[in-house]
């Protein structure tokens, strides 16, 4: 066999026990043997590799054996380095840190400053952010972006809410900071967060819907994006055409008239108001306003119009929203499953979001800890 095979056969089993052990502690030399296939001594040599990388860590020893030995269990070291992962909102940037599990999390939010950079503004904020870092054997492993626009291969293509003049967001993070940087839309990220810590079915339709309205599609437990990133763009597919004008160009998009900020401006011109926040149509809501009443009805009604698409499209096993109408409102999501008229509907689970507002952010602790693992499975913490 070939040195090349060897290496490649080498790091192949090195990633499967790293990963059988990430995803199922605890478990012993013996455990992973017989479930991997592999050999005593191959699983002993990677274990003893795993260790001398703090990747892995012993816990002690488990029940006596037929054999009258007690073997010593192995589970993963998940504070062997530090993430940092970037929600970069349209008014927000919120920064989480935490371990390669997505525990031991810090969140912080920034207000974005228009008269400033905002790359500029964003490393200066992460710079901040990594001089707090806890030390670990590993250090800082990763860095991942939530991107409110269209990315492909980590290079932005769109962004209709905020200027970025790097498009190659990936390589100027890099330079700056000397650390593997991953730049993906937020709904995408919101998908892999959910499905790595919550959700675990095989093909989900994950609804963002926020200042903007994104959707992240897993099949067969793959992120789906499409040719060129496009895929997911379900705020910006046409409900009215000749509607109302959208930063994209285009009228009638679906953004216009579900996002958050559409049903408080159609709220706020309803009851005479200049502006109201979130916190506060919730509470006309829950009184009993009329307008509010009206235009939740007219919210929920277009969500069902438009998932009733999506259905006939994909036939997921699940559809997840998050919306802090949904969050926080009881009985929108039936109203929403409702509104579906499709026969398939029966066979649907249209449920809130477990993440809601981190599902971004542990997205991008998921891909960055499996980046640095060299994994393709990875299990974050049950919630």
């Amino acid at each position: 066999m070939s040195t090349g095979n060897q290496e490649y056969i080498r790091d192949m089993n090195r990633a499967l026990v790293l990963e059988a052990i990430a995803n199922h502690p605890p478990l012993s030399r013996a455990d992973l043997a017989k479930m991997l296939h592999l050999t005593k001594a191959t699983v002993s040599t990677i274990v003893q590799e795993l260790l001398d990388r703090q990747l892995v860590i012993e816990l002690g020893s488990a029940e006596k054996t037929s054999m009258g030995r007690k073997p010593i269990l192995l589970t993963f070291n998940n504070r062997c380095g530090s993430i940092i992962a970037v929600d970069l909102g349209v008014k927000k940037i919120t920064i989480l840190t935490g371990d390669l599990k997505g525990k031991s999390c810090t969140v912080k939010e920034y207000p974005i400053d228009p008269s400033l950079s905002l790359e500029e503004y964003l490393i200066s904020l992460l710079h901040t952010t990594k001089s707090d870092l806890p030390k670990t054997p590993c250090g800082l492993v990763g860095i991942s972006i939530g991107i409110y626009g269209v990315v492909c291969d980590d290079l932005v293509l769109f962004t209709p809410y905020y200027d970025l003049k790097h498009s190659n967001l990936k390589n100027y993070l890099e330079e700056e900071f000397q650390v593997p940087v991953i730049v993906e839309n937020e709904a995408n990220l919101s998908v892999i967060g959910e499905a790595a810590c919550a959700e675990h079915f095989k093909n989900m339709i994950f609804l963002n819907i926020h200042e903007g309205v994104g959707m992240g599609i897993l099949i067969d437990g793959e992120l789906y994006t499409g040719q060129n990133g496009y895929a997911g763009e379900f705020g910006h597919t046409i409900l009215f055409p000749d509607g109302r004008p959208c930063p994209c160009g285009n009228h009638g998009c679906l953004e216009q008239y579900i996002s958050e900020a559409a049903v408080l401006n159609d709220f706020a011109a309803a009851e005479g108001l200049e502006n109201v926040s979130v916190e506060r149509f919730i509470q006309y809501y829950q009184e009993g306003n009329p307008n509010a009443r009206k235009v939740m009805q007219d919210f929920t009604h277009y969500i069902g119009i438009s998932l009733n698409t999506v259905l006939h499209t994909f036939n997921p096993d699940v559809i997840v929203i998050n919306s802090s109408f949904t969050n926080y409102i009881p009985g929108l999501i039936d109203e929403i499953t409702s509104g579906i008229q499709n026969r398939l509907r029966w066979y649907l689970h249209v449920l809130p979001a477990h993440l809601q507002d981190v599902s971004v952010l542990m997205g991008g602790i998921s891909l960055c800890s499996r980046n640095f693992l060299g994994i393709s499975t990875f299990k974050l913490l049950d919630l």
